[in-house]
């Protein structure tokens, strides 16, 4: 018998994947079922554990092998197969992404797709997302709802906030002194090559982050910096790290930061610092308040947003007729845009 609960496909990065929260609340508001998720990565079970909006994520590794010699494309299907949803959203433009669906038996006849999306200059993807939401594949007859404000959730429990300040404890850090939170690598700065190349245009020199980090612990009494990331980002934290001058208050956790505890830790955190990735849109989703240096991406789409906390879009050009370039950023900016959240 096929599932009614509603089934969305997007085959995003961790930051995509958070901009898609306010599509799963307004399909459950609709519905009132949970959404269950397609999606590319196991973190995605991880990312959505606590959300009333989602039931269950599917998932696979990778897109870029050929089907007949990736299992896991070969399991999804047979799992869409088998538990076969009748109404289904697909967040998707990718050729690849409608190919591999099609094979499970969701075609662009039978679901709402982003294909069939006008496009709107300069519109935000939750705003986007949002239009989708109140399209209907055939036999949704649940009312449309009106737009809302863009706000992208994540939930933590008690427990994992509990854990987090043990494991603060452990690295000889106080849960109740302001914590600040810096994330100054992404997906880009984890690919081959040297960080500062000229293709990583989300990279923003280390000793520009270790003054800033030097200026918020001057300006904040009792602050508390954790260098944020992934292991692959470790070098990267460590460099900063030893630059700066007040090192007993600044710690690399990047080797220690599972993706659970690093959403506990946003969600308790004094404020966070970030270029634009994944873990800003977080922070901004767990009301962080939060300080983000944009590249060449457009903020006025990809801009992380809060339901309640402020978040500060930093934008940096040669001149005023430049194209953006996070190089331009000048720490004092960056300061001053973070002073500015609380």
């Amino acid at each position: 018998m096929p599932d009614n609960h509603p089934l969305v496909c997007r085959f995003g990065a961790f930051g995509d994947m958070i901009l898609l929260t306010p599509l799963l609340k307004q399909l459950y508001q609709r519905s009132g079922l949970s959404c269950d998720i397609v999606a590319i990565g196991a973190w995605n079970q991880l990312l959505f554990q606590q959300m009333p909006y989602v039931r269950q994520v599917f998932s696979i590794d990778s897109r870029s092998r050929p089907y007949w010699i990736n299992p896991g494309q070969r399991e999804l299907v047979h799992q869409l197969q088998r538990h076969r949803h009748r109404f289904v959203w697909v967040c998707e433009t990718s050729k690849k992404s409608y190919r591999l669906l099609a094979r499970a038996g969701i075609r662009r006849d039978n679901s709402v797709n982003q294909l069939d999306l006008a496009p709107v200059a300069g519109e935000h993807y939750c705003e986007k997302w949002l239009r989708l939401g109140n399209a209907s594949p055939p036999g949704f007859d649940y009312p449309q709802r009106a737009l809302e404000a863009l706000d992208t959730e994540l939930f933590v429990s008690p427990e994992e906030v509990q854990e987090c300040q043990h494991w603060l404890k452990t690295r000889g850090l106080d849960p109740e002194r302001p914590l600040v939170c810096i994330q100054a690598g992404s997906k880009r700065t984890t690919r081959r090559g040297k960080a500062d190349r000229g293709s990583n245009t989300k990279y923003w020199p280390e000793a520009n982050w270790a003054g800033v980090i030097d200026s918020a612990i001057e300006s904040l009494p009792g602050a508390q910096v954790l260098l944020c990331g992934v292991a692959a980002e470790l070098d990267m934290c460590r460099s900063i790290e030893n630059l700066c001058r007040q090192p007993a208050s600044v710690q690399t956790v990047a080797d220690d930061l599972p993706l659970r505890r690093l959403l506990a830790l946003l969600s308790i955190a004094h404020s966070c610092i970030s270029v634009d990735t994944g873990p800003a849109h977080a922070a901004a989703a767990l009301n962080c308040p939060l300080a983000v240096l944009f590249g060449q991406a457009s903020p006025n789409r990809f801009r992380p947003v809060s339901s309640s906390s402020p978040v500060q879009i930093l934008v940096g050009r040669a001149d005023d007729n430049a194209d953006p370039d996070i190089g331009y950023i000048a720490p004092q900016q960056v300061l001053a845009g973070w002073q500015a959240t609380f």
